[in-house]
């Protein structure tokens, strides 16, 4: 009886896990390796939530429906507040980090000017993602993509993602530097040695909630049984071929992409574009570029970008978009060269997803993280 109720209301019980996770970790104060894991689970549960959402939206109850577009809207604004703060971590003036207080002395007309267009710019990226939201754009899309334009869930979806890919740019776009790559970050980041020293269990407990959050969306338990979220995911026991492909692949991408970044790097530069500071970027990493950080630094990313992105949304919304996300994602750390860059290997990543498996591309990633992190490591310019 109980077993068969749990089933029942899987979906109710999973919000409220997740609900419960994201009130602790947003307004709770438990510190240490707790507050890290939950803290780390904040992004994915906003996600999963709205994903359950929509499943009820379909099998409850109409008013789900609206509960989903107001979580929707709430997580574009969110997404829309966090551009805005790290952004002006790039344009307000030093010390306001330390001491939480903004002096009008030194506030100019220029740096007000800033200030202001950043917030336009995200209000109007914001504004552009509900683009997703007019059937007649998503009938075009599903001309070109295997996407339901009636699918509550595929245009939530839809939002989220164009929301994701117009707003991380807008620091970047408006103050000429990515928000994480800014002095005042920099300094905030190299003075708390603990936040270094806790990034390599921080990016564990982050692969743990994105490969978490990637099977609750994709249905895992309410849709789909195990094996079939696998399947849908792309997830499979690779064989010793793929693997050696991967291996490899990884091995010449990082080859390649030496000189392809060297000719973006000049060709942003000719158009007068910032282009990304390497020794910031190196800073930013610190933390990572020890053995076991690079290594689980590299795992996080390889299998939680690829199940999240190349395996949750590339079926249903191709390579493009999905490819344009994962550039996105990394806005506020590389400039124009970096972005472009992570967009081209996000094209490659995504056909050898689309040729073999997710398990495939994500050992490809990681390869190719391992051997840049372990350059870096070891003081070889990238």
């Amino acid at each position: 009886m109980l077993p068969e109720l749990f089933r029942r209301y899987t979906p109710e019980l999973l919000i409220t896990f997740f609900g419960l996770i994201f009130l602790i970790a947003a307004f709770g104060e438990i510190g240490g390796e707790a507050g890290a894991f939950l803290t780390s689970a904040l992004d994915v549960a906003l996600f999963v939530i709205l994903a359950l959402l929509v499943y009820l939206a379909g099998t409850r109850h109409p008013a789900y429906r609206w509960i989903a577009y107001l979580w929707l809207l709430l997580i574009v604004a969110a997404l829309a507040a966090a551009a805005v703060g790290f952004g002006a971590i790039a344009i307000l003036p030093e010390g306001v980090l330390e001491t939480e207080e903004i002096d009008p002395e030194t506030v100019d007309l220029a740096m007000a000017a800033q200030v202001a267009l950043l917030l336009l710019g995200v209000f109007v990226a914001g504004l552009a993602s509900l683009v997703g939201l007019s059937r007649r754009f998503r009938v075009w899309l599903a001309g070109y993509l295997p996407f339901d334009p009636d699918s509550l869930l595929h245009t939530v979806a839809l939002v989220v993602i164009l929301a994701m890919i117009l707003i991380p740019p807008m620091p970047l776009l408006v103050t000429g530097v990515p928000p994480f790559l800014s002095e005042p970050f920099l300094d905030l980041l190299l003075e708390s040695g603990d936040l270094l020293a806790e990034t390599v269990t921080l990016n564990a407990y982050t692969l743990f909630w994105t490969l978490i959050g990637s099977f609750f969306i994709a249905g895992v338990f309410i849709r789909r049984t195990g094996r079939e979220t696998l399947e849908r995911l792309g997830l499979v026991r690779p064989t010793v071929k793929e693997v050696t492909f991967a291996v490899g692949a990884g091995l010449v991408l990082v080859a390649v992409f030496h000189f392809i970044d060297l000719a973006l790097a000049m060709l942003v530069g000719a158009l007068g574009l910032p282009v990304t500071d390497m020794e910031a970027v190196n800073l930013l990493f610190a933390g990572t570029l020890t053995l076991p950080g690079i290594i689980v630094a590299s795992v996080a990313a390889g299998f939680g970008e690829e199940v999240s992105i190349r395996g949750l949304l590339q079926p249903r919304l191709g390579i493009l978009l999905p490819a344009l996300l994962f550039a996105s994602l990394h806005a506020f750390q590389y400039s124009w060269d970096g972005l472009i860059s992570v967009f081209l290997a996000g094209i490659l990543f995504a056909y050898i997803r689309q040729y073999t498996n997710t398990t495939t591309s994500a050992i490809t990633h990681t390869v190719y993280d391992l051997v840049l992190f372990s350059m870096m490591m070891v003081g070889i310019s990238i």
